[in-house]
């Protein structure tokens, strides 16, 4: 009305911001104490979270750098590269590895540090050393699972030997405390894990397998976040040769347990079949029934990584490439699981063994222990 003062009602106001870059929240906290109160409550962080997830997703690329510090890309919806700053963490980030990325929190594993996992969001350039494991057991081919647990409401980072299949030894961190336990491993009759671990309906999975004579069975393993118990899942081995395995990679569908299995034609070219985990039944009859969602044929050599807004990421062969563009970098292709439109995106050496993990902007705090100006 004229002649009164502008005004938002704050409903409005509130709407308004859950949609911003997390850039622009962090600037707009110095507008007012209101805002500044509002940007760090628990439920307009998780309406953020809500709103960027199904609006803002993208996929988060380590680009290899040669220096050996982790050097990290985004992809967005409107499929723009945008390099992750970094600049004041390099001296942490020297040889780095990423877990995995949950609620835009990322889980980084340090090779040579007295404290070796950092929990760092990007988005508000935080991190937050955790704390050394208490458990003693010093087996530096130990493995690692991060995600979150909405059942409790916390994130967890899971460590487990895994250099004696017969004697695994575990212990969990949680966000929330800030504090490690030790989990009750069982006995696995010499199972062991392998391949990069994937979060599911608040479950980290690996794949797994046992010697069985001169062959191996092949299994899953589970580790349910909020009971902190492990399972062994059979692997729907049946439709996976052993050797296919080793490019095949574990991936969420429709929040699903998912498979992405390899295997060759010849060697310029591959397929690719989605199969997704549909069922768990529990009790003395358990029981996991796959579904083959999609099989994706392309003349080339296409390595699955993950899936990201319908689409199949696999890293492209550099000789497939070279015939078809001039950049001697391994790219990203997408495929469209529903039109089977294929897309590359250049991202200069980028290494086929290196993560590609689905990511999201986030307000997640880490109780920060490095905070970067910005």
């Amino acid at each position: 009305m004229e002649g009164d003062d502008p005004y938002l009602p704050p409903e409005i106001i509130r709407n308004i911001l859950k949609r911003l870059p997390v850039k622009h929240l962090i600037r707009l906290q110095c507008v007012c104490k209101d805002w500044k109160y509002l940007l760090k409550l628990p439920s307009f962080i998780e309406e953020h979270l809500h709103h960027s997830t199904h609006q803002n997703p993208s996929i988060l690329v380590d680009g290899l750098s040669p220096t050996d510090i982790l050097q990290l890309y985004l992809l967005d919806t409107e499929m723009q590269l945008l390099e992750v700053h970094s600049a004041s963490l390099i001296d942490l980030l020297r040889d780095a590895t990423i877990v995995d990325s949950s609620n835009g929190l990322l889980c980084v594993r340090l090779s040579c540090s007295s404290h070796p996992i950092l929990l760092w969001n990007p988005a508000m350039r935080r991190v937050r050393v955790v704390a050394k494991a208490t458990n003693c057991f010093e087996d530096k081919y130990y493995k690692l699972g991060f995600g979150f647990c909405s059942i409790v409401n916390d994130y967890k980072i899971l460590r487990i030997s895994a250099s004696n299949a017969q004697d695994w030894q575990g212990e969990v961190y949680s966000v929330k405390t800030g504090l490690w336990k030790k989990v009750e491993c069982g006995t696995f009759d010499g199972v062991s894990i392998w391949c990069s671990s994937v979060v599911a309906n608040g479950n980290i999975f690996w794949f797994g397998f046992k010697p069985n004579g001169e062959s191996r069975v092949h299994l899953l393993v589970s580790y349910n976040l909020a009971l902190e118990v492990f399972t062994l899942i059979p692997s729907p081995i049946s439709f996976l040769k052993p050797i296919d395995l080793l490019l095949s990679r574990l991936t969420v569908y429709e929040n699903k347990l998912a498979i992405l299995s390899h295997y060759t034609i010849d060697f310029e070219s591959s397929v690719i079949d989605l199969w997704v985990m549909e069922e768990e039944t529990g009790t003395s009859d358990e029981r996991w029934d796959w579904t083959k969602k999609y099989s994706i044929s392309h003349p080339c050599w296409l390595v699955p990584r993950t899936i990201w807004r319908n689409n199949l990421v696999c890293y492209l062969d550099i000789v497939a490439f070279r015939r078809i563009s001039a950049n001697d970098g391994k790219n990203i292709v997408l495929v469209n699981l529903t039109t089977n439109e294929f897309k590359i995106v250049v991202i200069h050496k980028c290494g086929i063994g290196y993560p590609v993990l689905n990511y999201v902007e986030s307000l997640v705090p880490v109780e920060n222990d490095y905070t970067e100006e910005l």
